[in-house]
């Protein structure tokens, strides 16, 4: 089976829910998939948000559900966390920090790479 990398670029949003929705899809699917935090995107991962003030879904609630489907290998880059002050420490799901190289590599071992 072909596997899947989500490429992850933008905030918290509307977006950001339906990339949720395919990413559990492919669990419910047993398709291999990984999740990449880049950018922007690494703003999902950031503890204490507040969804109900811009009125939408949860992010990290719906994130930290991803396991439960064996989408479980989230990674985060380190660059895009520094850039916005997000330490490590905060962020709100079990990810792997991972530096250019390794995102890089990351792409290259995808069959697939989906992004928003």
């Amino acid at each position: 089976m072909r596997s899947v990398l989500y490429l992850v670029r933008k905030p918290p949003g509307p977006l950001a829910n339906e990339m949720i929705d395919m990413m559990l899809v492919s669990g419910v699917f047993e398709q291999p998939a990984r999740v990449l935090f880049l950018d922007d995107g690494v703003r999902q991962l950031a503890g204490g948000q507040d969804a109900s003030v811009v009125d939408r879904k949860d992010t990290a609630k719906a994130l930290s559900a991803l396991p439960a489907y064996d989408v479980d290998e989230l990674f985060a880059h380190a660059g895009s966390l520094v850039e916005r002050a997000i330490d490590p420490d905060d962020i709100a799901v079990e990810a792997h920090i991972v530096e250019d190289d390794e995102v890089a590599a990351l792409l290259r071992a995808a069959d697939v790479v989906v992004t928003d």
